[in-house]
């Protein structure tokens, strides 16, 4: 497996990767097995690739996962990470306030489905330490409460911790974090 910063011409994979595991496009029973409630066009890709970047993870060619880094501040912004950022002025980790931490976003992540259960998703987030340490303290993400897999694989898959909870028009979000030089 191939971790690396994705280039122009994987956006039209991730696009579709994303695409095919949106709540809309899942059966129930595929629901139960994660989804992503972030859509994002090939510019806002660009923009984020362009940021502090997107991951992707590669076999013989083909796209086997995404996941995007971007900036607390970075525009245009959807309301559920306006209201994450909100959340997090509140908030301590690691004995300090997040407020006085580097941070970024992790997210969204998403898995081909032959994929998961296979460690791609741990070899992803050891390369979004590697990127992020130097110049960030911690990541931070949100997931939907209708998807406790992908809480699952971030908390005890991964060691994230659950920091709390936060609502955004009309759905409940755990807000996780992890350090990055953990």
């Amino acid at each position: 497996m191939l971790i690396r910063q994705a280039r122009a011409s994987d956006y039209p994979a991730i696009l579709t990767l994303q695409r095919l595991n949106t709540p809309e496009n899942l059966s129930s029973a595929q629901q139960q097995q994660g989804f992503i409630v972030s859509t994002m066009d090939e510019a806002q890709l660009a923009s984020l690739n362009h940021d502090l970047g997107i991951l992707v993870a590669e076999h013989d060619g083909q796209l086997a996962g995404f996941v995007c880094l971007s900036q607390p501040a970075a525009q245009p912004r959807p309301p559920v990470v306006d209201a994450l950022v909100e959340t997090l002025t509140s908030l301590t980790f690691g004995g300090r306030p997040v407020a006085e931490q580097r941070i970024f976003l992790y997210g969204p992540v998403c898995l081909a489905a032959q994929w998961r259960g296979k460690g791609v998703l741990k070899q992803l987030f050891a390369a979004v330490k590697a990127h992020t340490r130097e110049k960030f303290d911690l990541g931070v993400l949100f997931i939907d409460q209708r998807n406790p897999h992908s809480l699952a694989a971030h908390v005890d898959g991964l060691g994230m911790h659950a920091l709390t909870t936060f609502d955004c028009q009309g759905k409940r979000y755990w807000l996780l974090a992890f350090a990055t030089n953990g």
